[in-house]
């Protein structure tokens, strides 16, 4: 690799890095969730992830969060105690364990949801159409694509 291209992934790293670094202090209790006084950040993602009007199984709330399937349980005890979830069992086979969004799980979820849609706006606002799109391109090319650059690294 010669010293130009060693030059611009040196550059795109650390203006990735710097990215991800802004993206956490912005979507932390003290800042983005700041009237969620109630909830936890890891109840708040939880929350999300369940969705708006969906149900969802305990092993796809894990897998989603990248989890062992027993760990979502203590948050979603805690936010059944809370009222924001509700669990559902199965007609046909009662070890099947189901959860869905209460009332107030789903005002929650939709809060959250016009929050991150505001910051959206508001980052890609900043951005033309032509901008937008190759971004559009180029995270869609990234996500796509992250499971192979990730088992690469770790394999």
């Amino acid at each position: 690799m010669d010293e130009k291209n060693k030059n611009e992934l040196h550059q795109i790293g650390s203006l990735f890095y710097e990215l991800l670094g802004r993206f956490e202090v912005l979507s932390s209790k003290k800042h983005l969730y700041k009237d969620l006084n109630e909830l936890t950040l890891i109840e708040i993602k939880t929350i999300v992830v369940i969705g708006c009007g969906e149900t969802k199984s305990m092993s796809q709330i894990a897998k989603t969060l990248g989890v062992s399937c027993g760990t979502p349980t203590v948050t979603i005890d805690r936010l059944i105690d809370k009222g924001f979830v509700e669990r559902i069992r199965d007609v046909e086979d009662r070890r099947q364990v189901f959860v869905t969004l209460s009332g107030s799980g789903n005002e929650v979820c939709r809060n959250v949801n016009n929050l991150w849609h505001k910051v959206a706006e508001k980052i890609f606002g900043l951005l033309s159409d032509d901008e937008r799109l190759l971004f559009l391109t180029v995270l869609s090319k990234l996500n796509s694509n992250f499971g192979i650059v990730f088992d690469a690294l770790v394999n």
